[in-house]
């Protein structure tokens, strides 16, 4: 299973949820994710760029691709970034093996 983080930011009709607080976020988020197959490992509302951020166990990009479209469609979440974390030794071994010239003026 790949670790995904997802950056997003609330539509004013999600913002207005918040401010109610009639739901439990973290509880819909874990039921929402696991309804999927995906496992929600934590969940932040934050301050910044973004409003929350979610850091997600699943199978596949496509699939939290699949959860990002329907969060949008829902008309509640305006941007989402989806980013996968990545193993930098792999990267790193894979990367001495590169034969690479530099071109020169």
């Amino acid at each position: 299973m790949s670790v995904f983080i997802t950056l997003g930011t609330y539509s004013n009709e999600g913002a207005g949820g918040l401010v109610e607080g009639k739901t439990d976020r973290r509880a819909v988020m874990e039921t929402f994710h696991s309804s999927v197959g995906a496992k929600l490992l934590d969940y932040h509302i934050t301050r910044g760029k973004y409003d929350f951020c979610a850091i997600v166990e699943a199978e596949s990009f496509e699939m939290v691709a699949a959860l990002a479209l329907i969060a949008k469609g829902s008309g509640t979440v305006n941007d989402l970034a989806i980013l996968e974390s990545v193993d930098i030794n792999e990267i790193s071994n894979i990367a001495k093996k590169a034969q690479f010239t530099a071109p020169h003026e």
